[in-house]
């Protein structure tokens, strides 16, 4: 009797345990899925970086051109530089061996080539249908904002620098007039400056901004558009 309350006991702890990490890892993925992600992308001298995070908070995870590497990283020499050296390649010939090992005693199994299905009108209007509203949710969590442009217009003299900042006007709102109804834009800047004759670059060019999007929408599309792909067997056409 002392045995089966002992295991009924630890069983119901284990039960609890696994209760409060399915409650831990829901609460999790529905922050990851409501908490808006973003990214802040910088264009300024020439060099491009992008800093990634949720809730405002980025870290650095891109930059072009890379950051030129010191020349005192180099691999260590003398007697601990050869050893690390040696035990490293140690490590990679077994990982090798291994891997060689295990694929020599994987058996190989003949099967027949499977026929897949053909691709029709109903598939491919499925297709299209399930692009268009994945485009949809996509296009429609996006938000760009705290974006400024800062940007010289030049020519090789002052009649050329007026008539490209005049294309450039001319192109450039429009443009963005019809981004805005398909994506969320929101300017802190705009500048378009011409730049008349001077030797040296008289203004700083610059582009920066934050894209952020909710998860949830566009996971909630995506799993929708994938039903209705199994629903009407259009992954038989490319599995």
């Amino acid at each position: 009797m002392g045995v089966l309350m002992a295991l009924g006991w630890l069983l119901l702890t284990l039960l609890k345990l696994a209760g409060v990490l399915f409650l831990i890892l829901f609460v999790l993925l529905a922050l990851v899925l409501l908490c808006p992600l973003c990214a802040d992308v910088c264009w300024e001298g020439g060099v491009l970086t992008v800093r990634a995070g949720a809730l405002g908070l980025t870290l650095p995870v891109f930059r072009w051109p890379a950051p030129e590497k010191p020349a005192g990283a180099e691999e260590p020499k003398g007697f601990w530089g050869k050893l690390k050296a040696k035990l490293r390649a140690r490590r990679e010939e077994r990982k090798r061996k291994k891997a060689a090992a295990k694929e020599a005693r994987r058996p190989k199994k003949e099967t027949a080539p499977r026929g897949k299905a053909k691709l029709t009108l109903n598939i491919l209007v499925t297709i299209l249908r399930g692009a268009g509203r994945l485009t949809k949710a996509v296009f429609g969590s996006l938000r760009v904002t705290k974006i400024r442009v800062c940007l010289g217009v030049r020519g090789e003299d002052p009649a050329e620098a007026a008539r490209a900042y005049g294309r450039l006007n001319a192109w450039l709102y429009p443009s963005l007039g019809v981004i805005d109804r398909f994506v969320y834009l929101d300017f802190d800047e705009l500048r378009i400056l011409p730049d008349f004759g001077s030797a040296e670059p008289t203004v700083a060019d610059r582009v920066s901004f934050r894209l952020s999007a909710r998860l949830l929408f566009i996971v909630a599309a995506a799993l929708r558009v994938l039903y209705e792909f199994w629903r009407e067997k259009v992954l038989d056409v490319f599995l």
